[in-house]
Parts: structure tokens; C-alpha cells; sequence
């Protein structure tokens, strides 16, 4: 009798690309080929499993001949033995192996590893790189997988190192990420990891504070307007706002402007619709009118000054009788003159003028009663009915005979006596001030 004879079948590796172990492999024409062509006697081929069970699918479907043209299977080796059909059934077998290699997964990579604001603080750093920190990308990748191996590609195709470099500096890049089987290389997963570099909202930062604000704290309807600073052009609504003072948030204060009147630390967060943010700072200092603490005159001498002792918030400049300058920035003035005199302390901040008026006593050395509208009285400068009104001031001859008393608010001694002028001469004086201080001297009629 003619001996059957089972040619070797070979059957490729697949991927379980459902991860259940399992795979369809497609038989069709499997058992065609396990018998071959020129078999021309009948035979009766039998399968079975490793442990020479009749074989059966993984449904526990029994496979008899002819074989299906697919057959569900975990990886196994199974025996085919295939027999003539005559009373010595002789046999002939062989092995078909089916292998179902694991297929990897490529877990994704968290938005938040891969994602960032490029906020160096130094704007010349901020050009559009980060450094990442891939310490835990691969190991997220793999998950609890083991004996696989990763390789990546950057967005051109180009290898990268396996893990990547840590830290891994990089712009806005998508790094693909292909998880092999080394068992069966067809066996891969991928994923691509999606670095992202934000930039951060441009604005003033006012780092050198040459936009710092000033408000007049006199004036309660002085305000300034303070901004967040855009600079690119974009849109204000692109942004969201939030604004404190004195490191105390103000809960309702986020819009771009802040109007205040007060003075403080303000700064305004500004965050961008990707979530990146900077901040930008502004100091708004007050100013105010001067305070007049005192004034001291030294008078009665041959150098009158005046000292100005103001205090305040503002930067202050003084004048002397013009409420329009000039002005000086010494709070000390010299060789004043005697008589009235209205002065001003100006804030160079702009917050208002501030006027006080006084008194500077000083005694004529002569007058000229000659009737040209000048020097024509002689009375001591300094007093009216503010000052020194209740002054007493009496005039002698040089023998000491009292010619004259007149009054702080009169216009003075006209020169005459009972109506007739008197002589050109040196005349004497008394002058006790209702300050306290007592005055005596002398003076020339000039004719």
C-alpha cells in the first residue's frame, strides 16, 4: 500500500492586534497544501492539539478535514496526522505551528509633561524653546509592558535618542514615538507626543519703572488710568485680567484699565488664552499741596530773610509774591525787602499752589515828603491792620520833643508839624510792636 506523506506547512507569525491573545488566522487552502498534489489515493487527515486532544478553535469548535479557511487560535503547535484509507491505515504526520506574538501599546503622553509657557524671565530668553523634563515619558509609554523596545522620530523623520535626552530642549514639535515587539518588529505601536511651547502675553513689564503713576491724594477726583500693557497689537479680549494692590487682590477689578486715585503697589496678571500669564507691575505714588508748618522771618535788619517750613507728599518750589513763579527750589529767601508779602509753595507734581501771607518789619532810612507820589509818608513797613495793628510808633526831634505819633494803619508821617513842613534833618524814633519787640532809631527828611 502507498504510504501518505504530510508536507511541512508553515503558518507566519501574526500580531494580536486586539490584545486578547487571540488571532484569525486566514487557512484557507492550509490543508491543500499539507497533502500536496500528487497524493492521488484517498486518505482521512486528523488534527489534534500539544496534548494530542482532538484539536479544537478557541470557541471549542472541533476542526475535522478539510481544515476551515480560518481558524481562531492562541499561539500553539498542533499535529496534523494524515492516514490512507485502507485496512493498514498507515500514517503520516507533521506539526503546523500557529504563534500569536503580543502586539505593544503606546499609552499617550499627559498634555501637562509636554506642554509649557515659555516664560523665562528674561524676554530675550523667551525664543520659543523649553526644556522638558522627560524623566517619566517613557516609562507612561510603556506602562507596565516590559522587554519592548521605543524609538523616536522627530517631526522631520529624523531619529532621536531612546529614552530622549533629559531634559530635552525643544520648540513646538510633534516626536513620534513607535513601540516594537522584538520578538516579531511588525508587532509595533505608536503615539505622538505633542510638545507645545506657548509664548507668553507681551506686555510692558515696567521693569524700570518709567511708567510709574502719580496722583494728587488732595484732590479726590483725581484719577489716573492704569493699563496692562499689550504690545503686539492683539486684541484685549484675547486676555483675561486680574489686578491687586499691595499684594491684596481686587476680586472685582479685570478688565485691561484700572482707574485710581490712591497711591500703592498695583499689579495686573495678564493670562493669555493658552493659560500663560505675566505680570507687570506699576507703582503709583501721591503727591499733595504743601503743608505750612512755620515761617520764620528774621526782619528789623539789613538782611531780611524767610524761611519756609512746609511739609507733604509732593516736591515743592517757592516764590515770593508771584503765584506764577519763578520759583525756586530753596525754601530760604534772602534781602527781603520790608512790607507785605504774599508766598507761594508750588508741588512740581502739578497737585496745587499753596499762598500764605507776611509780614517783614523793616524801619525807612528816609522818606521825601515832596509830594511825586513816592517815599511822600514815612511809617514802619511791615505792619497794617493784620499785622502789628496795635503797634505804637512815636517821632522826635533830635532834641527829643515829640513831634508825631501815628498808626500802623495810617498812611504815616507826611513831614510836617501843625501843618508846616519840617526841615530836612535826621528824626528819631520808638517803635514798641505788639509782638513784643521795641525799636529805637533814627531817620532823614529829604527835601
Amino acid at each position: 500500500e502507498k504510504l501518505p506523506f504530510a508536507n511541512s506547512v508553515i503558518v507566519n507569525r501574526q500580531c494580536d492586534d486586539d490584545q486578547d491573545g487571540i488571532f484569525v488566522f486566514v487557512t484557507n487552502g492550509l490543508e491543500n497544501a499539507l497533502l500536496g498534489t500528487n497524493q492521488s489515493f484517498p486518505v482521512t487527515v486528523t488534527y489534534f492539539d500539544a496534548d494530542n486532544n482532538k484539536l479544537q478553535d478557541s470557541n471549542g469548535v472541533f476542526i475535522s478535514s478539510p481544515f476551515p479557511n480560518t481558524f481562531s487560535t492562541r499561539s500553539q503547535t498542533i499535529k496534523a496526522v494524515v492516514t490512507n484509507n485502507t485496512s493498514l491505515k498507515c500514517p503520516d504526520e507533521t506539526t503546523i505551528q500557529f504563534i500569536v506574538d503580543d502586539l505593544p501599546e503606546a499609552f499617550p503622553i499627559p498634555a501637562n509633561l509636554t506642554s509649557a509657557c515659555d516664560d523665562e524671565i528674561d524676554p530675550l530668553d523667551q525664543d520659543g524653546k523649553i526644556a522638558f523634563d522627560t524623566s517619566s515619558i517613557q516609562t507612561t509609554i510603556l506602562g507596565a509592558q516590559s522587554g519592548l523596545i521605543v524609538k523616536y522620530t522627530d517631526e522631520n523623520g529624523n531619529p532621536l535618542t531612546s529614552p530622549l535626552p533629559n531634559p530635552f530642549i525643544t520648540g513646538t514639535q510633534k516626536v513620534t514615538a513607535t513601540v516594537i515587539n522584538p520578538l516579531n518588529t511588525s508587532c509595533i505601536a505608536t503615539t505622538t507626543i505633542n510638545f507645545v511651547v506657548n509664548p507668553v502675553p507681551k506686555i510692558n513689564l515696567n521693569t524700570n519703572g518709567d511708567e510709574d503713576e502719580l496722583v494728587c491724594s488732595n484732590i479726590p477726583t483725581f484719577y489716573v488710568s492704569l493699563d496692562a500693557g499689550i504690545q503686539d497689537g492683539s486684541p484685549t479680549n484675547n486676555y483675561t485680567y486680574s489686578w491687586s494692590k499691595d499684594d491684596i487682590v481686587l476680586p472685582s477689578e479685570t478688565n485691561y484699565n484700572l482707574d485710581v486715585n490712591s497711591d500703592g503697589d498695583y499689579i495686573v496678571k495678564v493670562v493669555n488664552l493658552a493659560g500663560c500669564y505675566r505680570t507687570r507691575s506699576i507703582n503709583v505714588t501721591a503727591s499733595d499741596i504743601a503743608t505750612i508748618n512755620s515761617i520764620d522771618i528774621i526782619d528789623l535788619s539789613d538782611n531780611n530773610s524767610v524761611t519756609i517750613n512746609a511739609s507733604g507728599k509732593g516736591i515743592y518750589e517757592y516764590s515770593i509774591n508771584d503765584p506764577l513763579g519763578p520759583f525756586q527750589e530753596s525754601n530760604l529767601f534772602e534781602k527781603v525787602p520790608p512790607g507785605i508779602h504774599d508766598i507761594y509753595i508750588n508741588d512740581k507734581n502739578g497737585c496745587g499752589t499753596v499762598t500764605k501771607t507776611i509780614a517783614v518789619v523793616g524801619i525807612p532810612k528816609f522818606f521825601t515828603p515832596n509830594g511825586d507820589g513816592f517815599n511822600d509818608y514815612w511809617n514802619v513797613k511791615g505792619v497794617n491792620n493784620i499785622f502789628n495793628s496795635k503797634s505804637i510808633i512815636y517821632i522826635f526831634d533830635r532834641y527829643g520833643k515829640l513831634l508825631k505819633q501815628i498808626l500802623p494803619t495810617s498812611q504815616g508821617w507826611d513831614g510836617t508839624l501843625i501843618g508846616s513842613p519840617m526841615p530836612a534833618d535826621d528824626y528819631w524814633f520808638t517803635v514798641q510792636l505788639e509782638d513784643g519787640r521795641a525799636v529805637k532809631g533814627h531817620f532823614s527828611l529829604k527835601r
